[in-house]
């Protein structure tokens, strides 16, 4: 059977930074506002570590990648650094492919033209974003720190030195309107922006926001009312001239974002930091997943020789058990909310599984929610991308072995 990776065979590089000046109530990530300055500066020496350490060791990896495709550094609040990440982003685009994206995400009261020259000299190419609102009321609700002002105003100086920017929204916030979030919009497709992420707010783990539903202090917004903003999004975004890739994800010609793409569509990426995931696609028949630890305070790696010391000591396999059905329900639940869809022919290539489309299935081809072309492609309508979950078992379970 061929066993040839899926799709893409791009290997990218996420970098975890927990840092930042404020814990917003929404945010599940691993993060800290109560760190110093000698702790933020052991921390990135360990991430450069525990790089060499990879960079050393991928030669054992059978026909893996041996640049990084994408570069990424999330949080946290990258955005509390600048010239510390020199000497690592310097190593890191020696074993980056030429014309990468480079992405660092940022807060907009970070934003000023110092730390956009410092970041740009290191090497960053694209910045994101955390505006969330423009609307105050939705900042105060989010628990921002900046004003409307102050995100208009950073993402024009962005855009003075990054042709790639970025902006994060929320949508579903308590008390929020559809005349809000039009506005919202609006400001957001005249910003300049040549990307946009619009996420509905989410109530996950042990978020102050989540504890608050539990004890019954505030409500979430209804799935209708956030369908009926996702509606206006993709109405929105696509008469500004945007395109759609992904069901949280727009952007303009030319500016499709390709580190996220790894996610969206079976690609590799090497996580390194507290609370990291990453995927290798080619260990394993179908790729194999770890977690670093959520701890970053002990995130001081051991140096080891080898890819198997690296990840025995710092990593946990997350999916021991993996196997061709869960790989599959996999690729078509994250494929299905994206533009490409799912390719079912790479998928038998792969597995020996083929497409017998089950009677629900072929009712919703005959309806024109999910569209099977000739190429041996299959894609979910737009407007059903939001409610992706309730197809993709029912596409995955149309998959049989020959």
């Amino acid at each position: 059977m061929n066993k040839k990776a899926f799709p893409l065979h791009k290997l990218g590089l996420y970098l975890h930074l927990p840092f930042c000046s404020r814990i917003c109530h929404y945010c599940d990530f691993v993060k800290s506002a109560l760190y110093s300055e000698e702790q933020k500066k052991s921390y990135i020496d360990s991430l450069e570590h525990l790089l060499d350490d990879y960079i050393k060791a991928w030669d054992e990896i059978p026909g893996s990648p041996k640049e990084f495709y994408s570069v990424f550094w999330g949080g946290g609040t990258p955005s509390l650094v600048t010239h510390e990440i020199i000497p690592i982003m310097q190593k890191i685009l020696k074993h980056t492919r030429a014309g990468a994206e480079v992405t660092l995400e940022a807060n907009p009261e970070h934003i000023n033209e110092e730390s956009l020259k410092i970041w740009a000299l290191a090497g960053i190419n694209r910045i994101s974003l955390g505006v969330q609102s423009f609307n105050e009321e939705g900042l105060k609700a989010l628990t921002r720190e900046h004003s409307r002002e102050k995100a208009l105003e950073a993402v024009r100086l962005v855009r003075k030195y990054f042709p790639n920017c970025n902006v994060d929204l929320i949508y579903g916030w308590p008390g929020q309107t559809e005349k809000d979030w039009e506005e919202d919009l609006s400001l957001l497709t005249k910003s300049g922006a040549t990307h946009a992420s619009l996420y509905n707010l989410t109530f996950e783990g042990s978020t102050p926001f989540a504890r608050r539903v539990a004890r019954g202090k505030m409500e979430a917004i209804d799935d209708d009312r956030l369908y009926g903003f996702y509606e206006t999004a993709c109405k929105m975004m696509k008469d500004a001239g945007y395109e759609h890739e992904e069901v949280s994800n727009w952007h303009l010609p030319g500016f499709e974002a390709q580190h996220n793409g790894l996610y969206w569509h079976g690609g590799s990426y090497l996580a390194l930091g507290a609370g990291a995931h990453s995927f290798l696609e080619e260990l394993g028949p179908y790729g194999t997943r770890w977690q670093q630890s959520g701890n970053w305070r002990t995130f001081v790696p051991e140096p080891a020789a080898n890819l198997q010391g690296i990840l025995t000591r710092h990593y946990n396999q997350i999916d021991a058990d993996r196997d061709v059905e869960a790989w599959i329900l996999e690729v078509v639940s994250s494929g299905l909310r994206t533009a490409r869809g799912i390719n079912i022919s790479a998928i038998k290539d792969k597995t020996g599984y083929s497409l017998e489309p089950r009677p629900i299935l072929k009712q919703a081809i005959d309806l024109g929610l999910i569209v099977r072309d000739e190429k041996g492609q299959l894609f979910l309508n737009e407007l059903e991308w939001f409610r992706e979950t309730r197809w993709s078992l029912e596409v995955a379970l149309s998959f049989i072995q020959a």
